[in-house]
């Protein structure tokens, strides 16, 4: 569950609040859970939703309108981020503007529709959309900026 606190806000310090209130709301909340088998997935939902909360009350929700203006250089970027370790992927989306890293956490990692990103943000699906593009093209200018090039040797 701390994972999913670092993913969603921007420090240490911000994902351990989140990380002690949302087990505080599991705790709190325990008894009504219907179903036992279904126990990971609330638990889950909790800490996005105490998340996304806390950057809601934290930072103002804003459409990013100018990302980094970088031009976007080709690469392959599976083969990049195959190369970095988790905290790596996960230091990188933690600057990712508090839109764009909501709106990519829940499409891209807890595979959620626009639709229900939208609902659950308060903003319209254009917007999600808009924002997980940015999203993207933000991640994929710091990948390349990082990105270390090994020279193959042998045949």
């Amino acid at each position: 569950m701390y994972s999913i606190c670092l993913r969603y806000v921007k420090n240490n310090t911000d994902a351990d609040d989140v990380f002690q209130q949302g087990f505080m709301l599991v705790y709190k909340n325990i008894g009504q859970l219907k179903n036992v088998d279904a126990l990971s997935g609330w638990i889950k939902r909790i800490f996005v939703n105490v998340a996304i909360e806390f950057n809601r009350k934290k930072y103002q929700l804003r459409v990013v309108e100018n990302p980094e203006a970088e031009p976007i250089a080709s690469l392959d970027v599976n083969n990049a981020i195959s190369q970095m370790a988790v905290n790596e992927i996960t230091a990188l989306i933690q600057q990712l503007p508090t839109g764009c890293r909501e709106v990519f956490n829940l499409y891209v990692i807890d595979g959620f529709s626009h639709k229900e990103i939208a609902d659950q943000l308060g903003i319209s699906v254009g917007t999600s959309k808009s924002q997980l593009f940015d999203a993207r093209k933000i991640l994929k200018n710091k990948i390349s900026s990082k990105k270390t090039y090994v020279k193959k040797t042998g045949n």
